[in-house]
């Protein structure tokens, strides 16, 4: 049980560290698309994959609480 819980810890800190990985990759590719100096018919390609960006981090934020709570179900 202890080993399952670490599992489970482990794979938490990992889905929360991939999240956040995405998701300041997103931010930097959005700033990106602020500055004045990138072409327009780049930015079409650039917004689509920002959110795509934005979509797995939120999965990965998803894992990560489900195994968060899992791990607090079991503390109970």
């Amino acid at each position: 049980m202890e080993q399952q819980k670490q599992h489970w810890k482990e794979k938490a800190a990992d889905y929360k560290m991939f999240a956040g990985i995405l998701l300041a990759l997103s931010v930097f590719l959005y700033i990106g698309t602020l500055l004045p100096t990138i072409a327009p018919e780049k930015k079409a390609y650039l917004l689509p994959f920002i959110a795509i960006l934005l979509i797995g981090a939120f999965s990965f934020f998803q894992r990560a609480i489900k195994y968060i709570r899992l791990l607090r179900e079991i503390d109970e």
